[in-house]
Order: C-alpha cells, then structure tokens, then sequence
C-alpha cells in the first residue's frame, strides 16, 4: 500500500530532521523543507496527504504554506506548529483549511496520535468513495438487459465462469457492453466483497501503464516521490479488468504473461517480487488472433487470456432487445435529470429497431439522453427527437439494400458528425466515440475518410 506522504516544514534543522526520523520510522513518507520557498517547491512537485508547518519562518510564515496546500493539494490535512499562536493567526489559519495547532516544543506523542487519526480517516474516505462508486456503478443493470438468445447464452456463461477464478477474454465491438459484462462477472462471484479494479490499456503511455499495473519503487523515475502500490495489488483477493487489451505495447505483453503465469509481480525500480491471488478479465474490440498473425500480439499472451471467451453480439444481431434497452434508458434518463416519465412511441421504438447502431448499446444510451434532453413534447418521445442518422431510415428506398453496406453508411456519417462536433480533434473525437486514436485512424482508412475532409472542420 501507498504510505502516507506528509511534508515537513521548519526552518530549525534539527526539529526538521528528527520529525522526519521519528515519522519515516513510524511508517510515513516523509519530505522536508526548510523555508516557505522550499515548501512551496515541493508542494509543486508532489501530492501530500498532511503538511506539518511551522508558523514563522524566513521569508513567510506557515500561512503562506497553508495557502498553498488549499490550491494544489485541497485534501491534505494542514497541521501548524508554533509558540506565539494568537487568536487572529488561529482564525486566519481555520480559514485556509489548517485543521490543528500545535504548540512548541511538541508533544511526539500526541503528533503521532493526531497523525494516525487523519490517515485512518483519509483512509477510510477513500473507501467509502470507492464502494459509493462500486454501487453506482452496480446498481445499474443498463446495457446487460436482454432476453434475445445471444443474451441468455451469454447469462449462462456469466453464472458459470463467475464460480472459478480462470481468466476471461471478452470480445465484440465497442459500446457492445464488454465492461459491464466483467463486472457482473465479479458481482456474482464469492469475490465480490473485494475490489472489481479496471484500467484501459490503450489509454496511456508504456512507461505509465506499467507503473498503474505493477507499481514502482520511490525512485524508479523522475516524479516517483513515493512507492506506488500497482493495480496488480489493488485488486488483490479480487477482480482486475484490462479493457482494450489488443493495445498493450509488445513490452509489455512479456511482463503482463509472466504476471499470468506465476501469479507475481515485480514493481518497476525493484528487484523483489510480490505474490498476487486475483482474477484477470481483458477485453478488446480487435481480432486477437488477426492480430498474432500479424506480430502485434504475443500468441502465448492469447492462449492465456483466452481460457474463456465470451463474444458479446453488436445490438444489431438482437434487435429484439431494442426496446427494452431503451425503455430502461428512457427511465434511466428521466429520473436523473428530473424530467417528466414520457414513453416512447410506437414510431420511434420501430425506428430504433430498424436502425443499424454502429456505436452499439452506448449510441443507443447517449441517443436516448438526447432526446430526454431536448424534446419538447410533454406527452411522449417521438422520432423528431432523434438525431438525423436515426430518422433518416423513414426513406428506406433511399438506403442501400446490403446490411454490410448500410453499417458503413452510417459510421461514416457518426464518425464525420463528431469530428464536427470536436473542430477535428481526432483525440477527442476517439474519446466521444470510445475507441483509442489508433483505432480511430484505421476506421479512417476503412471507410475512406481523408486526412483533407477531417482538416476541414478545423
């Protein structure tokens, strides 16, 4: 686990030095300096989780450090030591967020007990926003609502691997609900009462990916201040979810199987290794095994993840779901944005059916959202609250007759839509589509999108 990081603050060497020898054996990370300049550098570079100042000192005084620990670290807890505290200093203090005074010379003791006191507490607030979030996120069925045959095919699946700890690949297109999957998966398991943790693989840069799954050592490189306990260890006794597996570095890959295979994991700058006990669930909208024949993933890599697979249908190939899904999202939507219950017509409902969601179930819960959001009918959502992709299958001889063809159609025009909605930015249009850039940039090349016609929104 992270220590707990404090910064130390007091222009005497010798009560600077033996506070931070009596913490740093007392199990906390420690950070020292001199003056305020010092302290503000170093409230610059680091994250803290208490701040332990004295209050006058050259060139400023306690509160200057207090100031700005309440812009840069809102959550740190501020502890101001002094022998001259006055009534006004002590307001003024309160104001910026110091939550204690203490008089010199210290009591060690009861610094230590005051400090066991916060970490406890930050401790157990950062569980509590953890579970807050696990049920948020849990309390929600959304997109694995479905009685069409693929979906009760896949329930029965979900009920079986839930039982064992093997390792599960979940495959399908994006928005098709693979994450939602992984954590029923984990709901239903005898883990369940420990932590369902997921990271994207595609999301960050090698060099950081590896620290968030494996942790590192204070050290390691630059802007490693203290240990960092990885997301290996996190979801110990647990669940661990690598969404976009398909985009891990190939560097990578080598360390993630060894993971795999001998349940241990060596953070980076260190030489000792650590046992981890949990489940692994990855998920990808590539082909794997295209992408081994091509030597863009490690096929030994494939073989382990894929002990079970499960290989969620695009919402196209279960049409009979449609309006159930959007009847739960009409509801959804309604309630949290305090909007009066309307229900779909029977118009719109046979238009979502009919239209062939190229962003899945999460095009189909942001479309609804919309429509709560602007129509103006007060007794029912109707197909005039739809975006134009959706009412423009009212003109069916308009459309081409092929399936495979009308699905490009339509990428292609909601590909174009955001990038007009984001001036271009293909980083952000890959964020609102959900996929990575690199994925984005090949459905450019498939449908034949050029670099010219995405420039010009800019």
């Amino acid at each position: 686990m992270r220590a707990f990081s404090i910064l130390v603050v007091d222009d005497e060497q010798l009560q600077r030095e033996t506070l931070a020898s009596i913490l740093t054996e007392d199990g906390y990370h420690v950070t020292t300096a001199g003056d305020v300049a010092g302290a503000l550098e170093a409230l610059a570079e680091g994250n803290f989780e208490a701040v332990l100042t004295d209050f006058r000192m050259p060139g400023g005084s306690g509160l200057d450090v207090a100031r700005k620990c309440s812009e840069v670290c809102p959550e740190a807890a501020i502890l101001v030591m002094t022998a001259y505290a006055d009534v006004q200093s002590v307001i003024d203090a309160m104001r910026l967020g110091v939550v204690d005074y203490l008089l010199k010379p210290l009591n060690v003791e009861a610094l230590l007990r005051r400090l066991a006191i916060i970490r406890d507490r930050r401790a157990l607030q950062l569980e509590v926003n953890f579970l807050r979030g696990e049920m948020n996120r849990q309390s929600d069925p959304g997109t694995l609502l479905g009685e069409s045959v693929p979906m009760l095919d896949i329930s029965k699946i979900i009920s079986q691997v839930a039982e064992t700890r093997g390792t599960v690949l979940i495959t399908g297109e994006s928005g098709t609900g693979k994450e939602v999957v992984a954590r029923s998966i984990h709901r239903i398991s005898p883990q369940s009462a420990n932590k369902f943790v997921g990271i994207n693989c595609g999301a960050l840069p090698e060099n950081l990916l590896e620290s968030e799954l494996f942790g590192h050592k204070k050290g390691a490189f630059t802007g490693a201040l203290a240990d960092k306990q990885g997301l290996f260890a996190v979801a110990s006794e647990g669940t661990l979810f690598l969404d976009e597996i398909g985009e891990m570095p190939k560097n990578l890959q080598v360390k993630l199987l060894r993971a795999l295979q001998e349940r241990e994991i060596t953070p980076v700058g260190d030489t000792k290794s650590i046992k981890v006990n949990l489940r692994v669930i990855a998920a990808t909208n590539r082909d794997l095994a295209a992408e081994v024949a091509q030597g863009n993933f490690r096929q030994d890599l494939f073989y382990r993840l894929n002990v079970v697979e499960i290989k969620m249908p695009p919402l196209r190939d279960r049409r009979d779901d449609i309006p159930m899904l959007a009847r739960h999202f009409v509801e959804k939507y309604t309630k949290e944005l305090g909007r009066p219950m309307r229900p779909l017509s029977s118009d719109a409902i046979r238009h979502l059916v009919s239209y062939p969601w190229p962003g899945n179930v999460r095009e189909l819960e942001n479309i609804i959202e919309r429509a709560i959001i602007l129509s103006k009918n007060q007794e029912r959502i109707d197909v005039d609250d739809f975006p134009s992709t959706i009412t423009a299958l009212a003109q069916p001889e308009s459309m081409p007759q092929k399936l495979e063809d009308a699905l490009k159609i339509f990428a292609r025009e909601h590909i174009l839509q955001v990038l007009s909605s984001v001036s271009g930015d293909k980083k952000e249009a890959a964020k609102a589509l959900g996929m990575s850039l690199s994925s984005l940039y090949r459905k450019l090349e498939e449908l034949d999108i050029s670099a010219k016609r995405t420039d010009d929104f800019r």
